[in-house]
C-alpha cells in the first residue's frame, strides 16, 4: 500500500472509529439483510466496516479466511487480485457494548468487481454456502458500512 493511501485510509479510519456506533461521513449503519446484493465500489480505494459482536469473532475470521481461499485460488486474474488487494484488520480496542470492530482496506479495488461475501461464498463454495453465510450473517452486531474513499491531499 502506499504511503498516501495509508495516510488517507488512517484518517477516515480514526473517522469512523471515533463514531463506530453511530453515523459516519452521512453514512448509516445497516442490518445486513436490509443491504443490497451486491458490493462494489465506485471510487479507487475502498473501505468495509464490520461491526462483529465479541462472542462471534471467530465465526467472522473464518468466514473472511474462507473468502480470502475462494478468491486467492481461482482461475479469475480479477478474483484473484481482489484477494491480494484486499486486507482486513481488526481494532484492537472493543466499541460500546464489546462490539469489536473490523476493518477491511481495498486498495486499489478492483473496478466493477463485486466484493459480497455471500456470492463470493457461493460461487466457490456452493455445497457449504448455506452453512458459512448462516455463520457469517449471525456474526453482526451492528451490520456494516461500505464507504468509498477518494484521494484528496497528497495524490
Amino acid at each position: 500500500m502506499r504511503a498516501t493511501g495509508l495516510t488517507q485510509v488512517g484518517r477516515a479510519l480514526a473517522v469512523a472509529v471515533a463514531f463506530g456506533t453511530g453515523v459516519v461521513l452521512g453514512m448509516t449503519q445497516q442490518e445486513p439483510e436490509a443491504q443490497p446484493t451486491t458490493r462494489v465500489f465506485s471510487a479507487g480505494i475502498g473501505v468495509v466496516l464490520d461491526y462483529v459482536k465479541s462472542g462471534q469473532t471467530a465465526a467472522f475470521e473464518v468466514t473472511m479466511k474462507r473468502v480470502g481461499e475462494a478468491l486467492s485460488t481461482s482461475e479469475s486474474l480479477d478474483l484473484r487480485r481482489q484477494a491480494a488487494q484486499w486486507k482486513i484488520y481488526k481494532v484492537t480496542e472493543p466499541l460500546e457494548g464489546g462490539v469489536v470492530l473490523y476493518i477491511s482496506v481495498l486498495d486499489p479495488v478492483v473496478s466493477g468487481a463485486d466484493y459480497w461475501v455471500p456470492q463470493i461464498l457461493n460461487e466457490a463454495f456452493p455445497t457449504e454456502v448455506q452453512t458459512l453465510y448462516e455463520a457469517y450473517a449471525g456474526t453482526f452486531a451492528a451490520g456494516q458500512i461500505l464507504l468509498n474513499l477518494s484521494p484528496v491531499v497528497g495524490s
